[in-house]
C-alpha cells in the first residue's frame, strides 16, 4: 500500500511539473501587434517587402507559434516563418534589418513587450564575399499595439 501511495505522489509530482512548464510556454505566446515602416526593400525569410507601410501580428490564430503574419499597404497578407527564438527578452521594439545598398535583409524581430526575439536567417542567395564591405545593420523601430 506504500509503494503504491509513493508512485500515485510521483506520478502527481510529475504531472505538476510538466503543467507549470506549459503554462510558462503560453504565458510566453501572447499575441503581440505592431506598425513599421520600411525606407527600402527588404528580404524577410522567403518574401521582399517593397519599401511602405507595414502591420505586423504574432501568434495570430490559426498559425503556428511565433510565425509573423505581415500585412502591407496592398492588404495581403504574408506568412514569415522563423530560424529560432529567444524569450524573456528585454530592451526596445525594433527589427533589425542587415542592409546592403538599397536592399536589406531582416534578421530579427525584437518584441520586448512580448518577452521574445524571433531570428531569421540570411537567404542562402547571399554568400560572403572576402572583398565585400561590411554590411550596415539598421534597427527599424516598431510601434507597439496597446493592448
Amino acid at each position: 500500500m506504500s509503494t503504491n501511495r509513493s508512485l500515485q505522489l510521483v506520478k502527481f509530482a510529475v504531472l505538476a511539473i510538466l503543467t507549470a512548464g506549459m503554462g510558462a510556454r503560453l504565458a510566453n505566446a501572447q499575441e503581440a501587434e505592431g506598425k513599421f515602416s520600411l525606407p527600402y526593400e527588404v528580404r524577410w525569410g522567403q518574401t521582399v517587402l517593397p519599401p511602405g507601410n507595414y502591420t505586423f501580428t504574432v501568434n495570430s490564430r490559426g498559425l503556428p507559434n511565433d510565425c509573423v503574419r505581415v500585412r502591407g499597404e496592398d492588404l495581403r497578407a504574408r506568412i514569415i516563418i522563423p530560424q529560432g527564438i529567444d524569450y524573456n527578452f528585454s530592451g526596445k521594439s525594433a527589427l533589425i534589418v542587415e542592409r546592403q545598398g538599397k536592399k536589406g535583409t531582416v534578421r530579427a524581430l525584437r518584441l520586448p513587450d512580448a518577452g521574445l526575439v524571433i531570428y531569421y536567417p540570411a537567404p542562402k542567395a547571399e554568400r560572403q564575399v572576402l572583398a565585400q564591405a561590411p554590411a550596415l545593420i539598421q534597427r527599424i523601430p516598431i510601434l507597439m499595439a496597446q493592448q
